[in-house]
């Protein structure tokens, strides 16, 4: 896979390991994924399939209410367009990449936290990727920080939380533990927080990747 092509990388970003496989197929976590003995079988397969298989990753984990809200760093699933998300990037001075396969994917990287959420000065996410289906509309939105000490990354996780909880609901599904010493201990140690909706989905993950750990935001349309 290309450097930033890790969105859909091991086409599993709706199934069950959803935080765990996209954070393995990130580039932080491809060392790790050849020491088990893993490989990305993403080149080739065509859009409609991509989005198939999320479509039947999606109906696995799809809740029976619908959100109260869907947010998506700023942006509207099912609405937003590529022409919206270039032009979203280009107002920000951000530098993005598009790709067509396995699916249309507007990849961004090095966003200054204030391109996302404006009023906060410190901080960049390392790459922020937007995935269209094959109608053009945009059904994921996906953040990656990767290289935080456990300390960084509880912090996040926990205010990323807070912030769900605000708009979602406290009912988010919890596994693993976010705390500093957790994260830190051991590679693979992992924390996930996910929403489930009938329209909506969003987890949040940490995972330490090889002594450093990554955080990945997911947001994605249920629909």
């Amino acid at each position: 896979m290309k450097r930033h092509g890790y969105f859909f990388g091991g086409l599993a970003i709706a199934g069950g390991f959803t935080g765990v496989v996209g954070l393995l197929h990130a580039p932080v976590g491809r060392p790790l994924m050849g020491r088990l003995g893993m490989s990305c079988p993403a080149r080739g397969v065509s859009p409609a399939a991509a989005e198939a298989l999320r479509q039947r990753g999606v109906g696995a984990l799809r809740g029976t209410a619908p959100a109260p809200a869907r947010p998506a760093l700023g942006l509207s699933l099912d609405r937003t367009r590529v022409v919206d998300v270039r032009a979203w990037a280009s107002a920000r001075g951000v530098a993005c990449e598009a790709r067509q396969r396995p699916s249309s994917v507007v990849t961004c990287t090095n966003v200054p936290l204030t391109a996302v959420w404006p009023g906060r000065i410190a901080g960049t996410i390392d790459e922020l990727a937007f995935a269209f289906a094959p109608d053009g509309r945009l059904v994921a939105v996906d953040s990656l920080r990767r290289g935080l000490s456990g300390a960084a990354a509880s912090r996040l996780f926990d205010e990323l939380a807070r912030e769900l909880a605000a708009v979602l609901g406290p009912d988010g599904e919890r596994v693993g533990d976010s705390t500093a010493a957790y994260l830190d201990e051991a590679p693979m140690r992992t924390a996930r927080l996910r929403y489930r909706f009938s329209d909506y989905l969003a987890t949040v993950t940490a995972m330490n990747l090889d002594g450093r750990v990554a955080l990945r935001e997911q947001y994605q349309s249920a629909l």
